[in-house]
């Protein structure tokens, strides 16, 4: 089975450390949109597709590339890294990759640390800033690595 990650981590490469532990466990190619916008999906059989989250949503970059794709019949999954850590930044995606004929193996997704200053005066988000520091964690990485294997298993 030959897997892809395509993945966008702009910001401090928490989204990165994951999708390098996914590389890992699956032995797949890595590849970081920034540096490309042609991708060959064809000879893959599951393709990962991750993202910081960046103002409530995943990367306009990943969403641009998943339109111009062909995913009729692809394995694919979503991961992201966020300041909270929730999944429901990865649903916006999930359903165009659905809408586009690929099949769903999962959702993953993990704090990632990030600095509220950075982005906005509001000090809820700064408490949540504070809350984020040092994720991805061992914890957050052996989640992945369980997360990946699950998918590696159903596929």
């Amino acid at each position: 089975m030959k897997t892809l990650i395509i993945y966008c981590s702009d910001y401090k490469n928490n989204t990165e450390e994951i999708a390098r532990i996914f590389a890992e466990k699956t032995d797949s190619k890595l590849i970081n949109i920034r540096d490309t916008d042609d991708i060959d999906i064809e000879n893959y059989s599951l393709i990962g597709f991750g993202s910081g989250v960046y103002r409530e949503n995943l990367s306009p970059k990943l969403f641009r590339l998943v339109d111009k794709l062909n995913l009729r019949d692809k394995n694919v999954f979503v991961f992201s890294t966020s300041g909270v850590g929730m999944k429901f930044y990865n649903n916006k995606l999930m359903k165009l990759l659905e809408s586009k004929g690929a099949i769903n193996k999962g959702s993953f997704a993990c704090k990632g640390s990030f600095v509220a200053r950075e982005f906005t005066n509001n000090k809820i988000f700064d408490m949540m800033g504070r809350l984020s520091q040092g994720h991805p964690d061992e914890k957050d990485l052996k989640e992945a690595e369980r997360f990946i294997e699950r998918v590696v298993d159903s596929h």
